[in-house]
């Protein structure tokens, strides 16, 4: 594999340029984009590939001399124990989400760490912290188009049901008075009901 096809780059493109393009890519196969899509496994599949490239070139980078900033998706090893972002998220794509949150404990909070802290809650359903994370880490990196989809994404499917401080709102067909009267009119009209 020539990680540099894979990101559609020439091999003398700087960190800059490398980045960019793997922001966009990861933008364009990101896993949210395809939930409930029947190209979700081919989705993964490149992910994977965008990110062993850019992981390719930027350790290369490194060891170059160059420095290295970012972290890729997901990794493609984790390594037992190691406190790392790559690890973090390794454990989240992994639905490991206790091992995920204790990990991120170990580490400092950065734009990342408030970013993987709401894609973990997200995971399991706290969907009121997960916003305020992803919010923070978007406020930290505005630029960060990962972070923004992630937050963008939350947000949209959080529109059906929200709570607020004067009660609770709902944006779908139906009410709880809804539900409630119509059951009151198959409570009269079906003797088994």
């Amino acid at each position: 594999m020539n990680p540099y096809e894979v990101l559609g780059v020439s091999e003398d493109a700087d960190e800059e340029t490398v980045k960019k393009a793997y922001r966009a890519l990861v933008k364009k196969y990101h896993p949210d984009k395809y939930v409930n899509n029947p190209l979700a496994d081919l989705a993964s599949e490149k992910i994977k590939e965008i990110n062993k490239a850019y992981d390719m070139i930027m350790n290369k980078s490194a060891s170059s001399g160059q420095t290295s900033g970012g972290t890729s998706y997901t990794g493609n090893t984790y390594t037992s124990g190691a406190a790392s972002f790559a690890n973090v998220r390794i454990l989240i794509s992994q639905s490991r989400i206790p091992e995920a949150l204790a990990m991120l404990e170990k580490l400092p909070r950065s734009a990342e760490w408030y970013y993987l802290s709401g894609r973990a809650r997200m995971q399991i359903g706290w969907y009121d912290q997960a916003i305020s994370f992803l919010r923070t880490a978007v406020n930290m990196e505005p630029d960060n188009i990962e972070y923004k989809n992630a937050l963008e994404n939350i947000l949209n499917r959080n529109t059906t049901y929200t709570n607020t401080p004067t009660g609770t709102t709902y944006s779908g067909c139906c009410s709880p008075c809804d539900l409630c009267t119509a059951c009151m009119c198959l409570d009269c009209v079906c003797p088994c009901y």
